[in-house]
């Protein structure tokens, strides 16, 4: 227990701020909602926030190479299970299921890159290693690529009927 509570000690301060504000996203997500498109559009700038994690790795070349491939399988993933949760889009604005997805992958992200801190610190010989390194590269691959796959759905998805629209928003 001693051990737990040093690592929580350990953290940056912000990071238990962010773990919040992604668990009340996951939350809200789990809930049939109205989105803006230009912000699903904005989501796969997530992926930049593996590049440091990435060039951190010993094999540079090859951990960029499994994430691309991981991502590009993220995004197919993405793209097809985003059109489960399609209602409708008008305009700027779509209507989306609620699913658990988006919480599980927001948390894979989060989780993976704590791991990645925390194994640095205490055993930098495993972080160090070209396994540890491809683990890494294909978790924040496949769960960066969901997020480019969801909003190419949302873009290019084709709008329904009014009237079938209205019906599905429960509009009479």
């Amino acid at each position: 227990m001693e051990i737990f509570f040093a690592i929580l000690a350990g953290a940056p301060v912000w990071i238990w701020p962010l773990l919040l504000v992604l668990v009340l996203l996951g939350l809200h997500s789990s809930r049939d909602h109205p989105v803006l498109i230009p912000t699903y559009l904005a989501m796969p700038l997530i992926a930049i926030s593996n590049l440091p994690t990435l060039q951190a790795q010993p094999n540079l070349e090859l951990a960029l190479a499994v994430w691309g491939v991981t991502y590009l399988c993220g995004a197919l993933l993405g793209h097809r299970l985003q059109a489960r949760w399609m209602i409708t889009r008008r305009g700027l604005k779509a209507w989306v299921r609620g699913e658990w997805f988006s919480m599980a992958m927001m948390m894979l992200l989060f989780w993976v890159n704590f791991a990645n801190a925390l194994v640095d610190a205490v055993a930098p010989e495993i972080s160090a290693s070209l396994a540890f390194g491809l683990i890494l590269a294909t978790l924040l691959g496949l769960a960066s690529g969901s997020f480019l796959g969801r909003a190419l759905r949302i873009l290019f998805w084709q709008p329904q009927p009014a009237d079938a629209m209205s019906q599905r928003l429960g509009e009479t």
